[in-house]
């Protein structure tokens, strides 16, 4: 009796600590209580979810491996292993377990929403997780957490945003007070340039849950785009308040900086992006260079990120070799043979040296910084490369048959950049410009998507023939104006000091600025500037007026 006394007053202790969410002392008292009773699924189960409240969730996931070699068929114990693998980022064992959940019972609601918060973010996934949650809402076609879950599915298609608002409208009528269905839908109306409506659904989704950093960066995005630096700055601050490890954020402080201005202070803030986990294995077996004169070592500098960013701080190689170093770039095969042509480069690799090779190592983009670059002294030093001879006389050449005033277009740029469904125009749209007379337009891109694979005649292709960045380039010294989107094509124009016009979507790129036609960075570059978000025809009609210009001038 005196046993089954003690027993009991365990598990009103357990209760007592999971009701207050005093989950470290609920784990204790459940070790003590496993010494007087024997364990099954079930109590291993709720012990797992104690542990994994108090901070452990490996040593969870190892109570319920457990709790489900006891009992194979115990969906409960097998939903919530998967739930802590994947709260670990175990997504291929989080996947077998949900797998395993609707292979015992496959009309498991919870089960088929777990699989698709592993599937939906893979592409080639995202197809089954739309049946999966479509069979779900013939189950239980009044959830609306499936409502909003399939919304989030639609969205990462754009052809399928119309069916995203209306998942999303379903799920909110259904649950009106649903942070998540707020959040979701703002994020599609700000990827649909509607940001007055995006900001209302994303304050909205805050006030439901102030708590969520990831909303408060969603908001903070969101003002961005409408240029508005000061709401931005103030909500991804409190994006950061509320997680500290929050580094996406703390970089995007960096770029409000950076377009308020405060350049400096923007190069400090902007080493927050080497704790990203694209960089989080940056150790060369070499201290990093600070600044200080090198004496005669070896600096190896550090490609990162896109093509564009290294075309434009290579230009800080020559800052290096003045502080005494030897400089050695570490580089994409693509831009090789230019930045051999950059003063105070000594040598280019396109492999990644060992240590014994190099003294020092640096990031490219974190150059700046460690030279201490403020708005007064941006290198303006354009041009800065230059493509090898014998290409600049291959294309001249070949471009000798063609009369007018010759004008390069660029209106895509990486299709996987963050930002391109915004930044990049369309072959229909750059059409507009061959109204101008005597001028013969040239396509610069190497590659173009399937739906723009034939060029409109009066458009000659140039691209194809690209073998790399100095073929560009080369070409580039034949022509008389470059038009380009915010890609690498307008920073390899101003590298080289070509006259080249830059079109910039509304919340632009931290090096852009917020205002003015012009940038310290490249003397030779004229800035057009959306006036609405995602809208381009104030920007080729200004283009249009002003290519006649020149044409009449020239």
């Amino acid at each position: 009796m005196a046993d089954d006394q003690r027993v009991s007053r365990i598990q009103d202790a357990i209760r007592d600590s999971v009701k207050n969410e005093q989950w470290a002392q609920a784990d204790v008292l459940y070790c003590e209580l496993n010494k007087a009773v024997e364990r099954d699924a079930e109590s291993i189960r709720h012990h797992a979810f104690a542990v994994e409240n108090s901070g452990d969730p490996a040593r969870a996931a190892t109570m319920l491996r457990k709790a489900t070699r006891l009992s194979p068929e115990d969906t409960m114990a097998i939903l919530q292993l998967g739930s802590v693998c994947l709260s670990q980022q175990r997504h291929s064992e989080a996947e077998d377990a949900f797998r395993r959940v609707l292979e015992i019972d496959p009309d498991n609601v919870v089960g088929i929403r777990h699989l698709v918060q592993c599937l939906q973010n893979d592409t080639a996934g995202r197809e089954e997780a739309q049946e999966l949650l479509q069979h779900a809402l013939e189950l239980d076609p009044e959830n609306a957490a499936i409502w909003i879950q399939l919304g989030a599915i639609y969205a990462n298609d754009s052809g399928r945003f119309d069916e995203a608002e209306r998942a999303f409208q379903r799920g909110l009528e259904l649950a009106p007070e649903s942070a998540a269905g707020y959040h979701n839908f703002g994020q599609v109306k700000r990827l649909r340039g509607d940001l007055e409506e995006a900001k209302v659904l994303l304050h909205r989704a805050n006030e439901l849950q102030p708590g969520d950093t990831n909303y408060a960066f969603s908001l903070a995005l969101c003002y961005l785009f409408m240029e508005d630096l000061d709401a931005a700055k103030e909500w991804l601050e409190k994006s950061v308040q509320l997680d500290p490890g929050n580094n996406a954020a703390q970089v995007y402080i960096a770029f409000t900086l950076f377009l308020q201005g405060n350049i400096r202070e923007g190069w400090e803030q902007y080493e927050f992006r080497l704790k990203l986990n694209e960089f989080k294995s940056l150790n060369y077996g070499r201290p990093r260079w600070e600044g200080t004169d090198l004496d005669g070592a070896t600096v190896l500098l550090l490609r990162e990120q896109g093509m564009g960013d290294n075309i434009q701080f290579i230009r800080y190689a020559k800052l290096v070799a003045e502080k005494g170093g030897k400089v050695v770039v570490f580089a994409w095969e693509q831009l090789k043979e230019l930045f051999e042509s950059v003063e105070g480069v000594s040598v280019v690799t396109t492999g990644m040296p060992e240590p014994k090779n190099f003294h020092r190592f640096c990031p490219l983009l974190s150059l700046p910084f460690v030279l201490g670059t403020d708005e007064d002294s941006i290198p303006g030093n354009s041009p800065y490369m230059k493509a090898p001879d014998d290409r600049i006389e291959m294309w001249r050449e070949k471009l000798s048959e063609f009369s007018g005033f010759r004008v390069g277009l660029m209106w895509r740029g990486n299709p996987k950049h963050v930002n391109d469904r915004f930044r990049s125009s369309s072959l229909e749209e750059v059409t507009q410009l061959f109204s101008v007379p005597g001028t013969t337009f040239f396509s610069l891109m190497k590659d173009r998507p399937e739906h723009e694979a034939d060029l409109p005649e009066g458009l000659h292709d140039l691209g194809s023939e690209f073998s790399d960045f100095a073929d560009t380039a080369a070409a580039m010294e034949h022509l008389d104006l470059i038009i380009s989107v915010d890609t690498s094509i307008c920073h390899l124009a101003g590298a080289i000091g070509r006259p080249v016009w830059t079109m910039l979507a509304k919340g632009p790129d931290f090096r852009w600025g917020i205002e003015g036609d012009t940038t310290p960075w490249y003397p030779t570059m004229k800035l057009y500037r959306q006036e609405k978000l995602g809208s381009w025809d104030g920007v080729y009609q200004r283009l249009i007026s002003d290519i006649q210009e020149r044409v009449s001038n020239s």
